[in-house]
């Protein structure tokens, strides 16, 4: 990762969103990213020609760039939004939960790129009540076949903390590596609202902390990453083991597993939401807590309410709610269905695709003509036209 010889502060501050997962940063990012003009209208730029270069930056940062399996593009990529974000005058939003992962070496060079720069180091967080179980549901989405059982156990036992939860899931830790080079005062503390809060909270406290007008921004379109229920979770989880290797990681599992099966056929059907049982509730809540005596201690700055992530004690189960096999099935028709609708659909896309490819090489003047048609009113009236004649004769 390289870094910047920036001499003397220039621009506004540059805020650097470095998680955590599923604490609402998809529809955080969806929000700025599909109406990225009216940001940089109100002043802030989000560098880079799409949000995957911020999901590079991560590599960069993380020192994961020059893996076999890393896109070439990622490296440099840091050192690119650096430079974008030093020629901008107004403020600079990098936004990618992965960041939360870095080491506190990686994130004080990543800080230190920026120079002299105002950097403020932000995080959203959300109660562990529901963290766990999204957690769990986002690791089945990336092959897992462990149960949640089985993760809870894991998660219970790592004292030391150095499972991947942990790394992006103790908030208090993930500032500590970030905030480290930085004022407290610059560090900042996003908290999500409990369930049944207005569902514009997360965003105006996000967006006002950035410097632009809430209000201003159509938040209607903007998805959240899809949950799944416990069937269809669960359904997920056995075609894993069913798979093993055979749909690779990096690889077609994340488009053909995750974005297909799980976001688009799984997410919309209706099934069990995923619940801690009463031993796993007390101690998300109880482990909350000492996170939060953790972030009162470091002093940073709190845009929300701290005891939002600990959440009052509530009904639990005795157990794991277990999915019947008869829903299981029901749910693995649905869901061959569905891909098999999904095939036929791409597979129309497909010989469309096949036959304008024909028709440019075969009749290149035709193929020319149409497209020209295609972008131009005038020519496009005039095809038409010249096929009205063809007909008649």
């Amino acid at each position: 990762m390289s870094q910047s010889s920036a001499a003397a502060p220039q621009g506004g501050p540059v805020f650097l969103h470095v998680g955590s997962p599923k604490t609402g940063t998809t529809f955080l990012q969806n929000v700025l990213w599909d109406q990225r003009a009216l940001a940089a209208e109100q002043g802030l730029l989000l560098p880079g020609r799409r949000f995957h270069d911020h999901y590079l930056a991560t590599l960069d940062v993380r020192g994961l760039a020059t893996s076999p399996t890393a896109p070439p593009e990622a490296a440099g990529r840091w050192a690119a939004l650096v430079a974008e974000a030093e020629g901008w005058t107004g403020n600079t939003l990098i936004s990618h939960e992965l960041f939360a992962s870095a080491t506190a070496e990686q994130a004080r060079r990543a800080v230190a790129a920026f120079g002299d720069r105002e950097v403020h180091i932000v995080l959203t967080a959300r109660d562990l009540v529901r963290q766990v179980p999204a957690e769990w549901q986002e690791h089945i989405k990336h092959r897992s076949t462990v149960t949640m059982e089985r993760f809870l156990d894991d998660l219970r036992a790592d004292r030391a903390h150095r499972t991947w939860f942990w790394q992006v899931q103790d908030f208090a830790d993930v500032l500590r590596r970030w905030g480290a080079t930085v004022p407290a005062e610059r560090v900042h503390v996003v908290t999500v609202p409990p369930p049944g809060a207005d569902s514009g909270t997360l965003w105006n406290r996000f967006a006002t902390l950035l410097g632009v007008d809430p209000a201003s921004f159509d938040t209607s379109a903007s998805r959240s990453n899809s949950s799944l229920g416990l069937e269809q979770a669960e359904l997920l989880r056995r075609v894993n083991a069913e798979l093993g290797d055979r749909v690779p990681l990096p690889g077609p599992y994340p488009q053909l597993a995750k974005n297909v099966l799980a976001h688009r056929l799984l997410a919309g059907r209706p099934g069990t939401r995923l619940v801690l049982d009463e031993a796993a509730d007390t101690f998300a809540r109880e482990r909350s807590a000492e996170i939060v005596a953790d972030l009162r201690e470091l002093g940073y700055d709190v845009v929300g309410d701290l005891d939002e992530l600990v959440p009052a004690p509530a009904d639990a189960p005795a157990a794991i709610p277990t999915p019947s096999e008869a829903d299981l099935a029901a749910e693995g028709v649905a869901a061959i269905a569905g891909l098999l609708d999904e095939m036929a659909r791409r597979l129309v896309a497909l010989r469309r695709a096949e036959e304008v490819a024909r028709t440019a090489r075969e009749k290149p003047v035709r193929y020319m003509v149409v497209q020209t048609a295609k972008r131009n009113r005038a020519v496009g009236a005039a095809h038409r036209a010249y096929r009205r004649v063809l007909r008649r004769g």
